[in-house]
Parts: C-alpha cells; structure tokens; sequence
C-alpha cells in the first residue's frame, strides 16, 4: 500500500443520508455504500467513477438504495452479507413502488434490482477475503441491525469502516466491538447526543403505552420495518396487550427467522412474532383500530400504513403517537414533532392526539462514539454520515488526527 489513501466522499459526508465513499487502495478503486436520501423526492449520491470492488454494510436506504444504479451501468461484485443481500433487495423493490406512488421517476429498474441481486459476493461475519495483491477484508458484526458489518481492510496500514454501528446489546442483537486499527472511518449519526439507558428506555416505553391503553386510547407505534419493528416486538412480548402487526415489517420478521446466526435469540424472536396479531386485510385495519397497541410502518411516516391509522386516530386525544426513531429533516414525522401536523399525501392536517419520541437507536452515542474509537487506537480518524461532526472533534483530537471532509472533496489519509 501507498503511505497515502485518497478517499472522496460522494454524498453522507457532512449529513446523514445518501452516504457513498469511493476509496484508492494499492492501485484498486473501492466503493463503499451507495445510498439515497429519502424523501420527495429522494436526494442521490454523486456518480461513482469505474471501480473494482463494492462494500455495502447493512440494508438500510441510506446505504443500499443506489446500489441498482450501481450494477445498471457495469458488472459489479458487491460485498455484503447474504441477509443483507435478500433485505436490500425487498427495500429496493418497495422504493420503485413509492416512486410510481408519489409520482416521481424511479431511479432504476427492475431489472436493475435483477442485476443488484446476482452481484453479491455473499460473505459472513467472522470471515476474512483477500483483496488485491496484499490486503484482505475481515468482516465484524456492526450490531446495528440482522446481517450488518463493519469492514477491516488488513495491509500495511490497518483501515476499519463502520458504516452505522452500535456498542450497547439490545434484545434483537449483540452491540459491536472495537477493532485496532490505523485508521478508522466513524459514522457520527448522534455526534453531541447520548442514548438513554436501554433498561430505563424501555421501562419509560411500557409504562407510556400503559397510560393510552389505560385512558381507552391506542398507542400508534411507527416503526423501521427493518430491525426496529422487531425489537419492538421483543420489548412488547410479555406486556400482555392485544399488539397488531402491519406493513412491511412483517415480511421482514419471516426473513429473520431464516438467518438465526445473525440473531441474539431466534427463539425469543419467534415468541414475541407469536404473541402478535399480523395484519392482512383491510378488516384486519378495522381491528387494530379497537386494540391496544399498532406497530406499522414506516418508521418516518411518510407513507405505508401509518398514515391510515393517523388519518382515523388524530382527532382522539386519548391515543398516542409513539415515536422510537431518527426523524430525518423533510420527514413526516419531523414534521409531527415540530409543528404538530402530517401531511397526509398533499394535505397538512393538524394531529390532537399525543405524540411522545422514545431513542430506541441503533446507533452509537456521543460518548459511545468516543469509547469506541479511543478502544480502536488509531493514528487518523475520518468523520462522517453526521449533521454534528464538529461536536465530536475535539475530543478525538486528543487521540488522533481528524478528518471532516465535505461531499465531492478528494482528500488523503
């Protein structure tokens, strides 16, 4: 390897979202994640230049959802897990669904999902791959959501890429370790902002949907189909409520059920899906209207079923609207907690019911962020895939050079 790397950032350099990084290691061109921003319209990364290799860490849009386009223009060799693979692909088929939905032109094709899905070099976390002529990549758990890595390119300089991670154990998955290395690339998503304790978090959680259920509400619990859905589910599981299940999360739960190994307990996973009533039809809607809880998607609110039971429950003051994610700004469910509103596909229209925000994250926290990288010892630390990055310099500065490059800069480490 050369004394210097070049990396540039192509998008989720300075923001959360749409997080692309081209990588030039010992004469190869790396890619690592090629996401969108969602939203209306949805915001993309710059075009990547020819390259060798992909690396992408988890299913998530704002890492995946480009990843298509990716395989469209060349033959591609992707490098993630197969869970993530066969995640990415569902995802990647509902944003062309949305597309046509709003009304905008969907980035991509089908057959270009096709082409995405037959470029995955399906790897497992434990396993190390050569690369090039003398490096290879060893694969670690992100802890951030079923089938996530964080990547350790081994040479003469060690390099480790978190994508998003988290330390803490959660009831869905084991948090990640800390990897030694030279350099380390740190997603920054919550640079300035701790996490509650999970224990308390979740106590606060239960005892909140006591509180509707008890005043004869419905507590609306808008939730990520992929991961967030399921701890949900986990921390619901021996509440005792009549608890619904809609949206895509369901179909996601039957896929992680088949990849026990990238779970903390498989078992307990099929309890709590057990304990729920999945919805199917739009009598099943009906249903859910008369029960206690209603976990659904999407997370942000920006469509899916959600808003159907938004658009029903609004106006009663005994329900609550249970928020358990990162709002994203443009989102509808930033819109809620700012103004108090939903724009219910075109029309804003005030919500009276009570809305509450619980940090379920799966993301490290500002001191966990700190820990993690002064526990990897590394010479240079670049920062990204953060809208606070300068909230966390300071004290990684003490440890490290560091590094907060802006989108389309070429830069050195």
């Amino acid at each position: 390897m050369n004394n210097g790397i070049t990396c540039r950032f192509l998008g989720g350099g300075e923001e959360v979202g749409k997080l692309a990084m081209t990588l030039d290691l010992d004469g190869m061109k790396l890619l690592f994640e090629y996401g969108m921003l969602p939203g209306k319209p949805p915001l993309y990364p710059l075009p990547p230049p020819p390259l060798d290799l992909a690396f992408l860490t988890h299913a998530h849009l704002d890492h995946s959802g480009m990843i298509p386009l990716l395989c469209s223009h060349a033959d591609q060799t992707i490098i993630t897990t197969k869970l993530t693979a066969v995640l990415s692909n569902l995802l990647h088929k509902d944003s062309i669904k949305i597309a046509k939905m709003e009304g905008y032109s969907p980035p991509y094709s089908t057959r270009d999902i096709k082409e995405a899905e037959h470029s995955v070099l399906p790897v497992d976390i434990g396993q190390k791959r050569p690369i090039g002529d003398d490096c290879e990549v060893a694969f670690h758990s992100a802890g951030h959501i079923p089938g996530s890595l964080m990547f350790e390119l081994i040479g003469s300089k060690k390099i480790l890429f978190t994508g998003d991670f988290n330390v803490a154990d959660t009831r869905l998955l084991y948090g990640a370790k800390s990897v030694s290395c030279d350099i380390l690339f740190l997603e920054t998503t919550y640079a300035g902002r701790e996490h509650p304790k999970r224990n308390e978090l979740e106590k606060a959680f239960l005892d909140k949907i006591e509180e509707v259920v008890g005043r004869g509400g419905v507590a609306v619990i808008p939730a990520f189909a992929v991961s967030r859905s399921q701890e949900l589910a986990l921390v619901l599981r021996k509440a005792g409520h009549n608890v619904w299940f809609d949206g895509m999360g369901r179909k996601v739960s039957k896929i992680f059920l088949k990849y026990p190994r990238h779970l903390r307990s498989v078992e307990n996973l099929r309890k709590a899906l057990n304990k729920i009533n999945f919805i199917h039809s739009d009598h099943g809607r009906k249903l859910a209207l008369n029960s206690d809880v209603i976990l659904t998607s999407s997370g942000m609110m920006d469509g899916g079923p959600v808003l159907s039971y938004m658009n029903k429950l609004k106006d009663d003051p005994k329900s609550a609207v249970l928020l358990t994610g990162y709002q994203v700004e443009g989102t509808n469910s930033r819109l809620l907690v700012e103004k108090g509103q939903l724009d219910f596909y075109g029309v804003k229209e005030k919500v009276s019911c009570e809305v509450q925000y619980f940090d379920f994250s799966a993301h490290a926290g500002h001191s966990e962020l700190i820990s993690f990288a002064k526990a990897c010892n590394p010479e240079k630390i670049v920062l990204f895939h953060g809208d606070n990055r300068e909230a966390i310099v300071e004290p990684l500065s003490a440890i490290a050079e560091v590094h907060t490059p802006c989108n389309g800069e070429v830069f050195t480490v």
